[in-house]
């Protein structure tokens, strides 16, 4: 009886030092998938880090350009319409048009925008001073109409492509509104059609 009980407790006691094996080998697999986690959570961490910084980055510059673009556009106007009869004249073809507005700013440069063609006529860019002189210009520009040789020149804000797009979209919308109210009269004001008020019944 005494050799039954020896041979239990000597498998006991196997059956307790296999167990405690085992629960060893389990913690030291927990305590690498953990560290293993912990490293690959790390990198991902930095690598996000480093894309929202590339991405700020890119967002700061982006909004730069655009803020020095529109400062430089802001000093120019584009004016459609004025005949090409050589570039050599275009200056002072230029000055002659901005004189029948009733402006004389100082041209600080004028080029022709795009190739040429035949039959077409290109618009050009106009350099003036500052902003503000190219606001007076733009405000004038409506005493062309007045002008018999003129009525056909138009001019406009440098506009960026994206300006461009919704620019046209408003002359669409003015159009069209136009057409569907022949005895209303409409104009563009800003970034919206509206009505002119002598013309509400």
């Amino acid at each position: 009886q005494n050799q039954l009980i020896e041979a239990k407790d000597e498998q006991v006691m196997k059956l307790q030092e296999a167990v405690k094996g085992e629960v060893q080998t389990v913690q030291t697999e927990m305590k690498t998938f953990a560290s293993v986690l912990q490293r690959d959570l790390k990198s991902q961490t930095n690598e996000v880090k480093s894309a929202a910084s590339v991405f700020s980055a890119k967002k700061v510059g982006d909004a730069v350009k655009q803020v020095v673009e529109k400062e430089e556009r802001g000093k120019n106007v584009i004016m459609y319409g004025v005949p090409e009869e050589g570039d050599q004249l275009l200056e002072e073809c230029v000055a002659g048009v901005l004189e029948k507005a009733g402006q004389k700013p100082r041209i600080l440069e004028c080029t022709r925008l795009g190739m040429r063609r035949d039959g077409s006529v290109r618009p050009v860019k106009i350099a003036l001073s500052s902003s503000s002189t190219v606001m007076e210009v733009l405000r004038n520009a409506r005493m062309l109409r007045e002008a018999e040789d003129c009525r056909r020149i138009f001019i406009c804000p440098d506009r960026t492509v994206e300006q461009r797009k919704a620019q046209k979209g408003l002359v669409d919308q003015l159009k069209k509104m136009r057409t569907d109210h022949p005895d209303r009269r409409y104009r563009i004001r800003g970034d919206q059609v509206v009505i002119c008020e002598d013309s509400v019944p």
